[in-house]
């Protein structure tokens, strides 16, 4: 379908486009924040550039958790799927055997 549509590449193109701009700038409103927090604290450069490493490790952290956590709960509903599907066979060979 998007070969028989010019402008509907050049839209999903464009909002390609626009989904990695709006990545790239919720990453550095998150250094930029980052960079204020280590800032507010009454320490030497050197605690303050520890603070700011640390913070955007805990953040690196947080974000590969919320990935496998996504991971995990996709893995989960489609076991639970398939089990619901089981118990439904299961149900309908009990009731084609006791009659």
């Amino acid at each position: 379908m998007r070969d028989n549509n010019p402008e509907l590449s050049m839209l999903e193109d464009k909002v390609l486009e626009l989904t990695d701009t709006i990545s790239q700038l919720a990453d550095e409103i998150d250094h930029l924040k980052d960079v204020i927090a280590s800032q507010q604290w009454d320490a030497t450069p050197f605690e303050k550039d520890y603070i700011l490493d640390l913070v955007k490790e805990l953040r690196s952290t947080i974000r590969i958790l919320e990935i496998d956590n996504q991971a995990l709960r996709d893995s989960r509903d489609m076991f639970q799927n398939r089990n619901a599907e089981l118990l439904k066979t299961i149900g309908a060979l009990k009731k084609k055997l006791q009659a």
